[in-house]
């Protein structure tokens, strides 16, 4: 049992926490709004002392004194009075709290904390002062708390001390041990919103066979389709493939790992919605009645967003002050919307983006600069099989490149290392025609640079090719461009390089960056 009270010593501490209702767009920036939200009346005029007092517990917990073998448990006390910090953030509160102790309880390593409120919130820190003969004790939390209902075991945060394993207080391994099997969860259950569990599951709710036998999708994952796993659901099976789970709108994710409120797609989502009345007539106008359209009419449009953004009402930003994200989406500078940074490149010619020089500059100094190749043999060969794709050898000839050779033969150049490819072509083919059974439309591209006598490359031809409309076997229909800078082939050649940037981002999304370099490959497979 834990004496308290022989010498009438307390600690000090100072709580920070943030409410659920300060990310909501209604923001409600006072206490007793706190309080509403937090017993789930709007308009209560409930006292936030007393709402704060009675409505979140804490038990400190010793890393110095054990009690069968686990640290020492305190006695629970509650939040006191709000107070005022000079270092609080927007929507953060302080809350004074006191724990009674005495020398027998020893160093506080951990606390347990309950929420008896309806509603979650997210806390940020408790600080501990005045520990005798030892002085402040931090504990940086940054979690969401739950209604203490929705937790099998009591919420514990740990001090701001790292430890090896074999250097951990031994009063405080277990409550290590057991937060670890928390967070690791059995494999059983369905993972709901409150849930701080990382638990693995194959692929298998891809489709909704339940919808038709056209939705069905096979499972990704184990011996028959490796592939890395995903953060396991637990939800039902289908009712047509046992091995399928049901589909849902719910994504699961520790609410600890998604976005901070800042970034909250929920809120951003909502926070356009509730000015939706008074922004989508200014947008309508700005983009001649095209707002909801997925393109754009032309590229005025597009500068428009770099040159000026929209501009809003003059007293628009007024009835959305309290918001901190939305103020940052409606910037205060001249009541601008939509307005972003321009490129660099931009900034010195509106136009420089559109040269060869900058796409060719670009294609080095991206993203995905490893996937150019020295060009070897004339002409481009094809790895795809012949059988099942047909003859995919490059139809770039050499009447395309040596009238920008400069007087060199397409034999030198490859000879002297000035003839360079970046291929998107073998690894799209297979996957070309269902990706042009959407709206939206690609080629398999390959482009053949030059590299110049100052050092810099140049594109000197484009081969765009689209499945053939006869089948797969009968190979590609393929198109060559050259360079342009006049009439309608120079809009064409920008085109087809605008067909070339499309394919090299997402062979880096999808290939370079997923598959190659480093997510999958750190994340667990079976």
């Amino acid at each position: 049992m834990f004496p308290f009270g022989q010498k009438g010593q307390k600690i000090k501490g100072t709580m920070v926490v943030m409410q659920k209702n300060v990310l909501d767009i209604n923001s409600i920036t006072s206490v007793g709004g706190i309080v509403d939200q937090g017993l789930g009346f709007i308009g209560s005029a409930v006292d936030a002392l007393t709402f704060a007092a009675t409505k979140i517990s804490i038990q400190l917990i010793s890393a110095t004194k054990a009690d069968g073998g686990k640290g020492k448990i305190g006695k629970s006390t509650n939040l006191r009075g709000k107070i005022t910090l000079p270092t609080l953030g927007a929507g953060e509160q302080a809350y004074d709290v006191n724990f009674e102790w005495d020398s027998d309880f020893g160093i506080p390593g951990a606390f347990y904390i309950k929420n008896f409120m309806q509603n979650e919130f997210y806390l940020k820190s408790l600080i501990l002062e005045d520990i005798p003969n030892h002085g402040t004790i931090h504990f940086v939390c940054n979690s969401w708390v739950y209604n203490s209902k929705n937790y099998k075991t009591d919420r514990i945060f740990f001090a701001n001390n790292t430890y090896l394993p074999s250097e951990t207080p031994a009063p405080l391994l277990k409550y290590r041990e057991e937060e670890l099997k928390n967070v690791r969860g059995d494999g059983t259950g369905e993972r709901k919103e409150w849930d701080r569990i990382y638990d693995y599951d194959v692929y298998n709710d891809l489709g909704n066979p339940d919808s038709g036998d056209k939705y069905a999708r096979p499972v990704l994952g184990g011996s028959a389709l490796p592939y890395p796993r995903r953060g396991r659901t637990g939800r039902g099976k289908t009712r047509k493939d046992p091995n399928s789970e049901k589909p849902s709108d719910f994504v699961y994710l520790p609410r600890d790992e998604a976005f901070g409120h800042l970034k909250s797609s929920d809120f951003l989502a909502y926070g356009i919605k509730s000015v939706s009345q008074d922004v989508l007539p200014v947008l309508t106008d700005a983009f001649d009645g095209n707002i909801l359209s997925l393109e754009f009419d032309n590229f005025a449009e597009v500068r428009k967003l770099y040159e000026g953004g929209v501009t809003l009402p003059t007293n628009f930003l007024s009835k959305i002050a309290p918001i901190p994200v939305i103020k940052e989406i409606f910037r205060t500078d001249g009541e601008q919307f939509l307005k972003y940074p321009p490129p660099k490149v931009m900034q010195v010619d509106k136009s420089a983006w559109m040269t060869d020089e900058e796409f060719a500059r670009e294609t080095i100094a991206g993203l995905n600069p490893n996937v150019i190749k020295i060009i070897e043999e004339f002409p481009l060969s094809s790895k795809l099989d012949t059988q099942a794709y047909g003859d995919h050898t490059c139809i770039i000839a050499k009447e395309h490149l040596e009238p920008n050779l400069g007087g060199l033969t397409v034999e030198q150049a490859i000879q002297n290392k000035k003839l360079f490819i970046l291929d998107h072509h073998d690894y799209l083919i297979p996957y070309l025609r269902k990706i042009n059974a959407n709206t939206t439309k690609t080629y398999a591209t390959r482009t053949i640079f030059f590299l110049k006598d100052d050092g810099t490359l140049t594109p000197l031809a484009i081969e765009l090719s689209k499945p053939h409309p006869q089948g797969e076997e009968y190979g590609p229909v393929s198109e060559v461009y050259v360079p342009a800078s006049e009439g309608v082939e120079a809009y064409i050649w920008l085109l087809a390089k605008a067909y070339v940037v499309v394919n090299d981002a997402c062979y880096h999304q999808i290939i370079s960056h997923w598959y190659h370099i480093m997510n999958w490959k750190l994340d667990p497979c079976n």
